[in-house]
């Protein structure tokens, strides 16, 4: 009967995760974490290929499991100093849950992502490099 109390008071003292999940289905995505923010996010397809439009399933919330906002989100080659032909668009769902459409890397090489969010009127980026082949 301890262990069930125990673990009663573990979960409730806990935050809400469930207010802002990181689960984006399928077992598969990649979890950015910042001092205050977390953003999950997978593509869809999940196969990325050059000259081919994706979506972006994200999950955007604060350290203590809150939603945030996500702002923007932009793809850049570096090494080139440009990003991509095509303008995202940002569909908000509910909890923190966004799609970004219309991503479309043109070229092949390396791309860094990167998410502004917003929470108490304070905007962050997260960013994450990726090869495209």
């Amino acid at each position: 009967m301890k262990l069930w109390a125990c673990l009663l008071a573990l979960l409730t003292a806990m935050p809400a995760w469930a207010d802002c999940p990181l689960d984006l289905g399928h077992g598969t995505g990649l979890v950015l974490f910042s001092s205050r923010h977390m953003v999950a996010f997978r593509p869809d397809p999940f196969r990325v290929e050059v000259g081919m439009p994706f979506t972006l399933i994200m999950n955007v919330c604060t350290k203590k499991g809150e939603p945030a906002e996500l702002v923007s989100v932009e793809a850049i080659m570096p090494a080139h100093k440009h990003g991509m032909n095509y303008a995202p668009t940002i569909v908000p769902g509910k909890d923190g849950r966004y799609r970004v459409e219309g991503m479309m890397f043109h070229m092949s090489g390396d791309w860094e992502l990167t998410f502004d969010v917003r929470s108490d009127g304070e905007i962050e980026r997260l960013s994450h490099g990726m090869e495209v082949k």
